[in-house]
């Protein structure tokens, strides 16, 4: 008996004889990338073949477009002498229900959306985004004080904005439909708007492996949640004073401030989520504090064609939340779209900081900020000597240094001890050694 060379996938689905479950696989393919369905073929991808007439065709051409709406393309092949029907979905324009059911392919099987996913497929099939779906609150649930703060930070670009006509404003910025303040409205501009999204909110914990330390949810409008975890960045992150005399008088005393992450990168990174995240994701914006990092994971994977790769560089900006972005630039909150992330990354570098990883991680869009593996507190705890850590900080300031260098940094010191702390920290894994003899380099790792 001949066999099709191919298995059944994502895309592919084998059928001994027409039946109704057909439909269902049909109206997966339909909802998801489309697919081919091969009628007269067994699960093991053997050929036994089924009727190929003109009229059965039309039969089964009529079912498929009756109960599912779709037109499919439904042709007649012949493997090694054997008739096969090929019945071909592209991907619909609009869900395709089958018994009140919406189903999506995932794998060789066909799974039920989930609510959240169904909101989904139903907003990108609308051409609408979420931010512009009109609520249920109106006008008397607007918070006043939230619209005054926006005046003022948005007076350069707008400078006509007079936020007492609250309705004319509202207006303005496309966040009013027929009396009724859009999504995007109600978390900028809302009366508490956990009220009517509860998940729409930020929560940050502290972590010691598996245990949780401390946990707190910052809830309010955008602009408090954003106010508010950066407060709380401040009462728990590490900082540390550097004083610098620019000229000898008092105020020629500066006090540079230089944290365990820059906030300025931390700050884009909860922009970035609150911004973007998938309101429609059954989860809040959760940021956890460890031991040597700190992630931010926002619900919602990065959409297409945007990768984690391409948030190290220049990239297009996607707006998931179109409104909410279109407010954040006017206040000035964000300047140019689709530049965020690289400024993350700058920033991280200036401070002498391990690039950020980025990454679609368990449905959502995460950022590990990783600790400077270069504190004297943890240079410390790897048993390391004075030297040694002389020699590792003054190697973050020069990329590469050689045994001759750096036994100038400790007059009195023989070239052999420095060179058995330069070996030591080799094998630590601290430092590389590049190059053979005299033109030997020692570099960071």
């Amino acid at each position: 008996m001949p066999k099709i060379g191919k298995k059944e996938g994502e895309t592919l689905e084998f059928k001994r004889e027409w039946t109704d479950r057909a439909l269902q696989d049909l109206a997966a393919f339909a909802n998801s990338k489309g697919g081919t369905l091969l009628l007269g073929v067994r699960d093991d991808s053997e050929v036994v073949g089924v009727d190929t007439s003109d009229q059965e065709i039309q039969r089964i051409a009529n079912i498929i477009a009756g109960q599912l709406g779709i037109t499919p393309s439904v042709s007649a092949l012949d493997v090694e002498g054997r008739q096969v029907l090929q019945i071909r979905v592209e991907p619909s324009a609009g869900l395709v229900s089958f018994g009140g059911r919406y189903l999506c392919r995932v794998g060789t099987t066909n799974r039920d959306f989930r609510p959240d996913e169904l909101a989904r497929h139903l907003l990108e099939r609308s051409g609408r985004s979420w931010d512009a779906l009109p609520s249920e609150w109106t006008l008397k649930e607007i918070d006043r004080e939230a619209l005054d703060r926006f005046a003022r930070l948005a007076h350069s670009r707008l400078p006509q904005l007079d936020p007492s006509s609250v309705e004319q404003t509202l207006h303005n910025l496309q966040l009013l439909e027929d009396g009724r303040l859009k999504n995007a409205g109600v978390l900028l501009f809302g009366k508490e708007p956990q009220r009517l999204f509860p998940l729409a909110q930020v929560r940050i914990g502290i972590f010691r492996e598996a245990e949780i330390l401390d946990s707190h949810d910052f809830r309010g409008t955008l602009w408090e949640q954003l106010d508010r975890a950066m407060e709380r960045f401040r009462q728990v992150l590490k900082v540390r004073f550097d004083i610098r005399v620019e000229e000898s008088s008092l105020e020629g005393l500066q006090r540079k401030e230089t944290w365990e992450y820059p906030l300025e990168a931390l700050r884009e990174a909860v922009v970035n989520a609150l911004i973007h995240r998938d309101y429609t994701y059954p989860a809040d914006i959760q940021i956890r504090l460890e031991k040597d990092r700190l992630e931010v994971w926002s619900p919602g994977e990065l959409p297409s064609p945007l990768t984690p790769k391409a948030l190290y560089g220049p990239h297009s900006s996607v707006l998931r939340n179109p409104f909410i972005a279109q407010v954040l630039y006017f206040a000035g909150v964000i300047e140019r779209w689709g530049t965020g992330t690289t400024r993350i990354v700058l920033l991280c570098r200036e401070q002498g900081l391990p690039e950020p990883k980025f990454a679609n991680w368990q449905g959502g869009v995460r950022v590990i900020f990783l600790k400077d593996p270069y504190t004297l507190e943890r240079l410390r705890t790897l048993g390391l000597n004075e030297r040694q850590i002389k020699i590792v900080t003054f190697l973050r300031s020069t990329q590469r240094a050689s045994l001759g260098e750096l036994h100038r940094l400790f007059p009195g010191v023989s070239a052999k001890t420095v060179q058995r702390d330069l070996q030591s920290l080799v094998q630590k894994g601290l430092l590389n050694a590049i190059g053979e003899k005299k033109g030997r380099r020692y570099a960071l790792v």
